[in-house]
């Protein structure tokens, strides 16, 4: 049993070795003091008996990784340390950000500027420069710069030259054809679907498109034995069940030629440059309403007049809401602009409050107090500003 454990212990710390040791040791230091326990079960459970399995190499397994933890959003150093790991095991900086951008339709825009935002805080640690400025002279930008901007506001409050930056990057990775193969965007499109609760529909359709791109049973089954390390075996089991039946039907053999796959992953949006294949709706998506098809295809497009003060509070309310329902770290940043904003519209707090309290039923207590919390501090900030620029008692105001 010691050799064993021994062995085990090695395995894992030689994986842990070949995804890096930055911030490792801190890590392990922390979690002896917790419990030794703690970090055994680490090494040797998650590393050794989960990580280190065959069947799926270690280089898919970090893009797996990455894939899962951008879509959870709350785990920002994990994010970081895979992220790391994924450049480790022979990945492009361009293929990081490429597996990043690809949670954008399914796990929305925030986790996935927000996984972006990390991997350019890596990329600075490491001195890494990915340049997309022929890709972006040669195109329009409009399709991601506009969604960006337009969708989310907070942006706005960055500088100029960040919100250029994070718009380049962005559109120079929908472009970026040779980062990401088909193969392996749909592996990493497999595992961001199985991160979101309830998918099973989209689960089922990527499998499928997985098996037909070539993925074998035995590698798809690591993708969801490792999955229970990061989403927990409860949202596992269920889509073991899923895999059994996709696995009992006969696959087609036209895997050989990916390009013929395309339209089996999605189709493009109207209007969209076919080198845009990041942006693929999954037809099952675009195929369930007329609205959700005409939504989509309006991600992008410039806004034809102003909008009516009062549709923009009901929108910013609502988006309060939505935001609340989700009570990522990743949002919380984005929920504080959007608070600003209703107030700038004229919303009131009670009104705010009210927006969140109706989605207690929903989110539950705590990320309904988490929300509450933000709106606390964004009132008081904006108090702050205001008593800073009220003049004193009898002073004049400046002309």
């Amino acid at each position: 049993m010691h050799e064993q454990r021994s062995s085990l212990h090695e395995l894992g710390m030689a994986v842990i070795s070949e995804i890096g040791n930055e911030g490792f040791d801190s890590l392990s230091s922390a979690l002896d003091s917790l419990d030794p326990d703690f970090k055994r079960l680490l090494v040797e459970g998650a590393y050794a008996e989960i990580i280190g399995r065959p069947n799926l190499s270690l280089k898919r397994r970090e893009l797996v990784t990455v894939a899962v933890l951008t879509t959870m959003g709350n785990a920002k150093s994990a994010l970081k340390y895979h992220a790391g790991g994924m450049l480790n095991t022979g990945w492009s900086p361009e293929a990081l950000l490429g597996t990043m951008w690809q949670t954008l339709l399914y796990g929305g825009v925030p986790v996935a500027i927000a996984g972006i935002g990390v991997a350019l805080e890596l990329f600075a640690e490491r001195g890494i420069t990915v340049a997309y400025a022929d890709r972006v002279a040669s195109g329009s930008r409009t399709d991601v710069s506009r969604l960006l901007l337009r969708e989310h506001q907070y942006l706005e409050s960055l500088p100029e030259e960040m919100q250029a930056l994070i718009a380049d990057v962005a559109y120079g990775t929908a472009l970026s054809e040779s980062a990401l193969t088909v193969r392996d965007r749909e592996l990493a499109t497999l595992a961001i679907v199985m991160a979101l609760p309830n998918q099973h529909p989209a689960v089922r359709q990527h499998l499928k498109v997985c098996r037909r791109l070539g993925w074998t049973r035995k590698e798809l089954t690591e993708v969801l034995i490792q999955l229970t390390g990061y989403i927990g075996w409860p949202l596992v089991l269920p889509l073991t069940r899923i895999a059994l039946d996709v696995f009992a039907q006969p696959t087609e053999d036209d895997s050989s030629c990916e390009s013929s796959l395309i339209e089996s992953v999605g189709r493009h949006m109207p209007g969209e440059s076919p080198e845009l294949s990041v942006f693929a709706v999954p037809e099952y998506v675009a195929d369930m309403s007329p609205l959700v098809g005409r939504y989509l295809a309006d991600i992008g497009a410039p806004k034809a007049q102003v909008e009516p003060p009062e549709r923009a509070r009901r929108q910013c309310l609502t988006d309060i809401a939505c935001l609340t329902c989700l009570s990522r770290s990743t949002d919380t940043e984005i929920l504080s602009m959007h608070v600003r904003r209703a107030l700038t519209l004229g919303v009131s707090e009670r009104e705010i409050a009210d927006a969140m309290m109706r989605a207690l039923p929903h989110a539950g207590l705590l990320s309904v107090q988490s929300g509450l919390l933000v709106v606390n501090r964004v009132v008081k900030e904006v108090v702050d500003v205001h008593s800073l620029l009220r003049p004193p008692d009898g002073a004049a105001c400046p002309r």
